[in-house]
């Protein structure tokens, strides 16, 4: 039985660049985030929640424009998962 279908795509040099820049900025919104728990954590002994973090997303694509190519829910996806991280790590 076949489940799967595999089509091979052939992207012009400009959608290869967006394609190898979207984990990047991925990665970026994910230490940007970790980093601010760690902050958060050190100074005032708090955790920081998911819905804290996303309510500050504005301000995050306003500090790195680069992100502003990037959906919210890709956004809320990596928050996610950094919360589902960070609480099975606690």
């Amino acid at each position: 039985m076949l489940l799967t279908k595999k089509y091979k795509i052939k992207p012009t040099n400009e959608q290869l660049d967006v394609l190898w820049n979207l984990p990047k900025q991925y990665t970026l919104i994910y230490k940007l985030s970790l980093s601010e728990r760690k902050e958060v954590w050190k100074r005032e002994r708090k955790n920081i929640k998911y819905s804290h973090q996303q309510d500050n997303l504005a301000i995050l694509k306003e500090q790195y424009p680069s992100l502003y190519s990037l959906y919210s829910k890709t956004f809320q996806g990596v928050l996610q998962k950094l919360d589902a991280n960070y609480k099975s790590f606690f």
